[in-house]
């Protein structure tokens, strides 16, 4: 019996990815795996029933236990070329970033950002936008880069730090 749509996609917080970690082991029983990523740290499972399709993953914070999320239709060679982005990293991105945020004040500034065709206003402390400023820290890397993998609704980048 398929309970698939009573499974929501995972906020970002510590408590709701242990309680998916929990629900996996007994989740995925009913599930098939129809690919593995050669790395053996994914998976990818289909419902029986309703076709949803849902990646395994290993969470390293918490004992790189794995657990399963809801992911788009996909082709398991596309899926092999490139898994979808792990709710568990996003995370403690976001938390990484928060942080970062908090601990910086970005007023903005009359002059416009330095890039090429960005509307948006500088910051103190930079010649580029906020998020500008943040891409270049990442390419120097002083901040964090973004999570790898397959972007998909509703863990897409603007939904992850608004204010960059």
């Amino acid at each position: 019996m398929c309970s698939c749509s009573t499974y929501e996609d995972l906020e970002f917080l510590r408590k709701v990815i242990s309680k998916r970690i929990k629900e996996s082991r007994t989740l995925k029983k009913s599930f098939v795996q129809i690919a593995e990523h050669f790395g053996k740290e994914h998976k990818l499972y289909r419902c029986g029933e309703c076709n949803q399709n849902w990646q395994g993953s290993r969470a390293w914070n918490w004992g790189n236990d794995e657990y399963l999320f809801k992911v788009p239709p996909i082709d398991t060679d596309s899926w092999g070329a490139e898994v979808f982005v792990q709710p568990d990293e996003l995370l403690i991105f976001t938390a990484v970033v928060s942080d970062f945020l908090k601990r910086n004040t970005f007023a903005k500034k009359d002059s416009v950002c330095s890039v090429t065709e960005c509307e948006q206003h500088a910051v103190s402390g930079s010649v580029n936008c906020l998020r500008h400023h943040f891409e270049s820290l990442q390419r120097a890397r002083m901040v964090p880069s973004y999570p790898s993998g397959r972007w998909f609704k509703p863990y897409v980048r603007e939904n992850i730090i608004p204010a960059l």
